[in-house]
């Protein structure tokens, strides 16, 4: 045997051994593939068994608690009725109102500030409140309330000066209320009403 078929042997055979390392390979992880999934998911099987029959919600304790845990969420969700307020109530609401009495300051205390005191105020009291966010044509939004009075409609009011407004989309919010002029072009380009 010369040198190239030595060569060509021993290639041939660390092939073959090679082959036959990767089929064991293959066969093994097969196997166990096939065994570990079979004893896994009897495993899986008997735990659920257990667990079902011992399940937290089907113990008394569990029950009680969710009981009480109920008749307490009822009792509480019947204070939080809220109605919609005939105009003078809204009024009247609005001059007991202290909101508008708080300094805006930038970037600490602002409209959206405002807004969201009267309406938690508003809510604390039974009166149905939106918050109602304002976005004119350079983006920059302005927040003020809403309510839906039961003799007028809708009344949007300001709440930093407790005055009722209108909202035009494609006027000025300061000119068509008599505010003074913004820096910014603070013509409304759309707005959304939150209940």
């Amino acid at each position: 045997m010369d040198n190239s078929q030595r060569i060509a042997t021993t290639v041939g055979i660390i092939m073959a051994a090679v082959m036959l390392c990767s089929g064991a390979l293959l066969i093994g992880y097969i196997h166990g593939r096939n065994n570990g999934y079979q004893s896994g998911y009897e495993v899986g099987q008997s735990v659920t068994a257990t667990t079902q029959q011992n399940t937290p919600w089907e113990t008394e304790s569990y029950q009680a608690g969710y009981q009480k845990g109920r008749e307490s969420g009822l009792k509480e969700a019947s204070s939080y009725d809220l109605h919609n307020p005939s105009y003078q109530e809204m009024m009247d609401f609005l001059s007991e109102d202290t909101t508008n009495s708080i300094p805006y300051v930038p970037n600490e205390y602002m409209c959206t500030d405002y807004a969201a005191q009267v309406n938690n105020n508003a809510e604390a009291k039974g009166i149905r409140c939106a918050i109602v966010y304002i976005l004119n044509k350079e983006n920059v939004g302005h927040t003020i309330v809403a309510f839906q009075t039961t003799d007028r409609g809708l009344q949007f009011v300001e709440p930093q000066y407790d005055r009722v407004v209108k909202l035009v989309i494609g006027q000025s919010y300061s000119e068509l209320n008599n505010f003074s002029p913004q820096p910014n072009d603070d013509t409304i380009e759309r707005y959304l009403i939150i209940w």
